[in-house]
């Protein structure tokens, strides 16, 4: 048994295999936060928003902090808001 496989479980060959998979397949995990101007210490409150125009997720962060609440609760507030006029207009 080689060290490699003493340290990993795996044999060589799963070892070369693995290595070749990962090297050729890049894990993607999601948006480059960077890119779109989020600090790494804000980043928890855009993850379930990150599909999202980056205008639009300041926006929500302005909102969630002047009203403290968070994010989902204003996106909740607002869709509300534009389905109370739509019940209104539209008499739905």
């Amino acid at each position: 048994m080689t060290e490699v496989e003493k340290g990993t479980g795996m044999m060589d060959a799963e070892c070369v295999y693995w290595d070749d998979y990962v090297t050729k397949n890049p894990v993607n995990l999601g948006p480059d936060l960077a890119k779109l101007g989020i600090k790494s210490d804000l980043a928890h409150d855009y993850f379930p928003l990150n599909e999202l125009e980056h205008d639009l997720m300041e926006y929500l962060r302005k909102r969630s902090t002047a009203f403290h609440k968070n994010q989902i609760q204003i996106i909740n507030d607002l869709v509300r808001e534009k389905l109370a006029i739509a019940y209104k207009v539209f008499k739905i």
